[in-house]
């Protein structure tokens, strides 16, 4: 069975010339219009960012999460872009944001070595300033025919013409609207933002603004760049021309001139080879920032734009799960769905069908304990089409965001109703207790200026597939093993309303009795080697008993189960 979608030549090649004219006549502001902005206040550019320290990007990266509202300013209805172009935005920024976008593996073996992981999640706010549900999209009819950057820099931001910025503190501010076609010269502003210099941070005009024509094309990394400059990243390029360190950073190369070409592989300025993959440069190939960028967008997010992750729910839509809820158009009815997932004690099998929802949320009736350090290998099988692709994600920090370091794997059917397995290992710092595991099964449509995320995001609204959820208790290594127990014995066990434990010397002992959650629940002396200990106010479920006596340690399970 195969799925078809075509193209017209003509539309190819325009799609070809809009990326040329776009990437060869790119031209961001955001320099200019910080400068003239902290101008009118007396006040001059700082400098560029010193090197920052590095050394924290892996402890730290993958947790940050950006809450994002889009107001889409249109005039006529090709500037009123869909929601799957916006949701597609999100996508790109995420991918190029967690180190996770396809086209990484292009950067030069010179720089493979530096590049960084940023470590942000963007997701279309779901609560509003109010705390209404929202869906994270504006949209207000302009009369204005365009937005000229120079000279109404900000008109798209505030009435009459614009729409107004939502507490800039607490969400980023996205408006894509008409800022090219009355553009004349060889030069096209594309995009802008602010830098987070001056007050402008959580003022009425922070945030970044794009085309919508040019801004938002497939693959465009219009966003990706102004945004870094959202977070304080300037051009590595210097603006007057100079071989100079422009924007603080010793892992950018010097270069005096921005890139629009990635032609030359060694092509050299300043002396040194040109990292025209980088975000910030102006190049057609961007795929990477480095990892001092990366180290200064986290300090920038948790100093100054601090207030941005001061939401508990950001995008929850108001849901006390927290947890994004994708939806799809066609969903499962083609065929693409997941008809079975197996792990430890989930086995939840011949579930899929052409007319199941597009999400499920199993978490309640549907789970099982994994535990830290420990290796596992989850089965998931596809539905009646191929090819689909089948990823899981679990939730190990418990912060309502599947991040692209807590991704267990994917991959892709050849074949219908193919069953597939995913090995991977709990990280030994995964939160203890109950979260979420998710596991997607769609299809990557590339057609009609469409071109969802590959990889697969977790929470982006594919057009065709399935998304199901399920709980899971992350344990330490030793809640359920039965070790070391030569010296202790138990009985009854399983108990119901009280145990007692035996010990072969009759020394002192210190008893502890630990839940799944690595949570002590009681202690107890023991004296004279035996002790009775009261279990009717414990949960049903796995306890470990930790006996410590005459400097050694003794532990065995102990289950607790419900009177009858």
């Amino acid at each position: 069975m195969t799925r078809t979608h075509t193209l017209t030549l003509a539309a190819l090649l325009a799609a070809t010339v809009a990326q040329a004219q776009h990437h060869g006549h790119h031209h961001c502001i955001s320099h200019e219009i910080t400068s003239r902005y902290l101008a009118e206040q007396g006040l001059a550019m700082e400098a560029p960012p010193a090197v920052p320290d590095v050394s924290q990007l892996d402890l730290r990266g993958g947790t940050y999460t950006v809450p994002v509202v889009v107001h889409v300013v249109w005039n006529t209805a090709a500037e009123n872009v869909s929601d799957a172009t916006v949701n597609a935005l999100i996508g790109q920024l995420n991918m190029d944001y967690s180190m996770s976008n396809p086209n990484l593996s292009s950067v030069r073996q010179t720089f493979q070595s530096v590049i960084g992981n940023v470590g942000f999640n963007f997701c279309l706010a779901q609560v509003d300033p109010n705390g209404n549900p929202t869906t994270g999209i504006v949209r207000v009819q302009t009369s204005a025919t365009w937005f000229n950057p120079d000279t109404q820099t900000n008109a798209m931001k505030q009435a009459p013409l614009g729409s107004p910025a939502w507490n800039p503190s607490r969400y980023l501010n996205i408006w894509i609207c008409d800022i090219t076609s009355g553009a004349t010269g060889g030069l096209i502003t594309v995009g802008y933002a602010y830098l987070p210099q001056g007050g402008v941070v959580g003022s009425w005009l922070d945030g970044l603004v794009i085309d919508y024509n040019y801004g938002t094309g497939a693959g465009d990394r219009t966003a990706t760049h102004e945004i870094g400059h959202y977070f304080g990243l300037y051009h590595p390029f210097d603006e007057n021309g100079q071989c100079v360190n422009a924007d603080g950073f010793t892992d950018t190369p010097t270069t005096n001139s921005p890139t629009f070409s990635c032609s030359n592989p060694n092509l050299m300025k300043c002396g040194v080879l040109t990292q025209y993959e980088n975000f910030m440069d102006y190049s057609n190939c961007p795929a990477m920032f480095t990892q001092q960028q990366a180290a200064h967008m986290q300090n920038v997010i948790t100093g100054i734009r601090s207030s941005l992750l001061t939401q508990p729910q950001p995008c929850s839509g108001g849901s006390s799960s927290g947890y994004c809820t994708p939806t799809a158009q066609t969903g499962t009815s083609d065929g693409d769905y997941i008809n079975a997932v197996q792990l430890g004690s989930i086995n939840n099998t011949n579930s899929g069908g052409t007319s199941a929802p597009a999400y499920t949320n199993f978490s309640a009736t549907h789970s099982t304990s994994l535990q830290r350090g420990s290796q596992y290998t989850i089965s998931i099988q596809g539905g009646s089409y191929q090819p689909d692709h089948y990823a899981a994600w679990i939730d190990y920090n418990q912060n309502n965001t599947f991040e692209a370091n807590e991704k267990l794997g994917e991959f892709t059917t050849s074949a219908v109703f193919q069953t597939q397995q995913i090995t991977f290992t709990v990280p030994a710092n995964a939160s203890l207790g109950n979260t979420r595991m998710r596991v997607r099964g769609v299809y990557h449509l590339n057609s009609g200026g469409l071109v969802e995320p590959s990889p697969t995001d977790p929470c982006y609204n594919y057009v065709y597939g399935e998304t199901e959820d399920y709980g899971i208790v992350v344990t330490t290594s030793t809640d359920v093993a039965a070790v070391e127990g030569q010296d202790i014995s138990l009985f009854p066990n399983p108990a119901t309303d009280r145990f007692t434990v035996e010990l072969a010397a009759a020394a002192e002992a210190y008893l502890q009795l630990i839940d799944l959650q690595g949570r002590v629940v009681a202690e107890h002396v023991v004296l004279g080697g035996r002790a009775t200990i009261a279990t009717d106010g414990l949960a049903t479920g796995s306890y470990v008993v930790r006996v410590s006596q005459q400097g050694a340690e003794n532990r065995l399970r102990l289950d607790v189960t419900a009177l009858r």
